[in-house]
């Protein structure tokens, strides 16, 4: 596996390689990062950095500096002579295509979002990544992504033979961990606690949220995370201007091991991406399967994947993510309203069906099928001590529709035909019962509807016949 940061720093990649390494493959993370002494093993697989000399990075312009890290992964892929090199997002596209191709590796791209709609500060890396993905995912063995939605961009911008393998970000953490979030806020288990988990940053809905709660008298709201640099500043003097000293926190991030335990105290999470691009769009952020895992309902921002998903599991509510009085209104209904004693076992459900455990059974089945499928050769990914044992595989089926075990028993999903994406006419606010209804600011109800969308991406494992 490729990765242009520390693996320490991304969950994504450790789920995958872990999980690969545990299903008998022998898997290299190669990253462009120091690994500390002692860490060249974690969660079963190894570990090494392709980080060039200290002293390049400070002769060298940055651009020469990119083609000395760019060799440095290439060097050790011509080293390691993997059977399959695994690229985690468009910067380590180019580092794999070329040292698959000097190896005879089968390449996989696993992209972590619609890079294409990312909006770079750098025109030339933005016009470089539009590039490099044009010219490679054609002829990549497998396309990896993390929504339906993405996926069915993927496969409709650069005519894939069979559409990209959805592994959603699932959440693998526990929620037996050291709990505390409440204790550093010097609140009682009565007080209506807000949480907005993950690093505060631009795009996130953070100012929304402040607004909101400025409208919420009686509820508290912790931001958990480090946030972006500089952003926290910004953040507190709004804070400040706002005169909600005493009910709004920013706490630093908590152990991995804890963070379930410490989110599992909120009555309701958070998550607000901004409409500012595609990907935010197709997005399903990690904090929304984590609100899940930790039994949280959930308020999110009303964009296509994200909604869908909400509601099709009925775990919380939607609304505009640009407006902070609809957000406040989800809120009060979230903390305040008549009591929704299924919800709990809606999202105990949810957190059942959206497991790492059965996530990442299409990655296993994506690999199986590389592993044995067709006219391949090789057995394994990164090395040659491979198992070709039988696995299951979970068809995407329609989310929050509960699976009949005979629908896990074939390594082969259908194919659906194509559907168009929603458009941008989201309604005020969604709850997660589909068909509920909710009063908007003037009194008047109206029914709520999820926009329709493509159901879970066809054909991931089928072989492909366009070479």
């Amino acid at each position: 596996m490729l990765l242009h940061k520390s693996v320490e720093f991304d969950s994504r990649v450790r789920r995958e390689a872990a999980a690969l390494a545990r299903a008998g493959h022998r898997v290299t993370v190669l990253e462009l990062a120091a690994v500390p002494a002692g860490a060249a093993t974690m969660d079963g697989f190894e570990r090494r950095s392709v980080l060039p000399a200290a002293w390049l990075r400070r002769r060298l312009p940055f651009n020469l500096y990119r083609a000395a890290f760019l060799w440095s992964f290439v060097a050790e892929l011509r080293r390691g002579a993997p059977d399959v090199v695994h690229a985690h997002d468009a910067a380590m596209l180019l580092p794999g295509i070329i040292g698959a191709r000097l190896t005879g590796a089968r390449l996989v791209y696993d992209s972590h979002e619609l890079a294409t709609s990312v909006p770079y500060r750098e025109r030339l890396w933005a016009m470089f990544v539009a590039g490099i993905e044009r010219l490679v995912l054609p002829r990549c063995a497998a396309v990896i992504t993390v929504s339906d939605g993405i996926a069915q961009r993927l496969r409709e911008r650069y005519r894939l033979p069979r559409a990209p393998c959805v592994v959603r970000n699932v959440s693998a953490l526990a929620a037996d961990g050291h709990a505390g979030l409440r204790a550093s806020l010097g609140i009682d288990g009565e007080q209506p606690l807000v949480l907005h988990q993950g690093a505060p940053a631009p795009a996130r809905g953070c100012e929304v949220l402040l607004e909101a709660m400025a409208d919420l008298p009686g509820a508290q709201l912790a931001f958990l995370g480090d946030p972006e640099p500089g952003y926290g500043e910004r953040l507190r003097a709004l804070i400040a201007e706002r005169g909600l000293q005493e009910r709004v926190r920013l706490l630093p991030s908590v152990a991995l091991a804890d963070l379930l335990a410490h989110t599992a105290e909120a009555n309701v999470g958070v998550t607000l991406l901004q409409d500012t691009c595609l990907n935010h769009r197709l997005a399903l952020p990690n904090k929304l399967f984590e609100y899940i895992a930790a039994g949280v309902p959930v308020v999110a921002a009303a964009l296509p994947e994200t909604q869908r998903l909400v509601e099709s599991y009925g775990v919380g509510w939607c609304a505009p993510p640009d407006d902070p009085a609809a957000v406040a209104d989800a809120l009060r209904i979230a903390l305040y309203g008549p009591a929704d004693h299924a919800l709990r076992e809606r999202i105990r459900q949810a957190a059942e069906e959206l497991s790492w455990e059965r996530e990442q059974l299409r990655l296993l089945g994506l690999y199986e099928w590389l592993s044995g499928g067709g006219a391949y050769k090789h057995q394994t990914v990164g090395a040659q001590n491979g198992d070709s044992r039988e696995l299951s595989v979970i068809p995407p089926g329609v989310p929050g529709q509960r699976r009949q075990e005979s629908d896990r028993r074939h390594p082969h999903l259908p194919t659906q035909p194509s559907t168009q994406l929603a458009q941008p006419d989201q309604p005020r606010i969604g709850v997660g019962a589909p068909h509920a209804r909710l009063p908007d600011r003037h009194g008047a109800a109206g029914r709520q509807h999820a926009p329709r969308l493509p159901q879970s991406s066809p054909g991931l494992l089928e072989p492909s016949h366009g070479g």
